[in-house]
């Protein structure tokens, strides 16, 4: 069991996806949480480069959120920037997202990701990427 509560973000804009994750968060029992829930990219890097006197644990993504970044995903643009900020530069940053080449690009940015297809058929696999970024 984690002796401090983790901090975590979560850029999502499907309600529905918000919704998932904050289920297997509060389902997940050796850590306590806080986290906040951010439906397109710009908010949620404006609020880490806003926090980085207190740093989050985990950041996880969407990838295809608001279209303000074509040809790039939003999700991808926003881990670009999220690398760019010193303090985030060794974040550990996870894509969710049902785009197909989630792990090429996932592996060209050098983050994890998970399949949403994956995670509806096997939700297990959620509490297996918070052990391996969080604990």
């Amino acid at each position: 069991m984690c002796k401090i509560i983790k901090r975590i973000l979560i850029a999502e804009d499907s309600f529905e996806w918000q919704r998932f994750h904050v289920s297997l968060l509060k389902q997940y029992n050796k850590c306590d949480f806080e986290f906040v829930v951010f439906d397109n990219a710009k908010d949620a890097l404006k609020n880490l480069q806003d926090s980085v006197n207190n740093l989050y644990d985990l950041i996880i993504t969407d990838l295809q959120m608001e279209t303000d970044f074509l040809p790039e995903f939003a999700g991808e643009w926003f881990v670009k920037q999220v690398k760019n900020i010193t303090e985030y530069k060794n974040a550990h940053i996870v894509i969710v997202s049902a785009a197909y080449n989630i792990a090429f690009i996932a592996h060209s940015l050098g983050v994890g990701y998970l399949s949403k297809r994956s995670l509806v058929n096997n939700p297990d696999s959620y509490f297996l990427m918070l052990d391996e970024n969080i604990l």
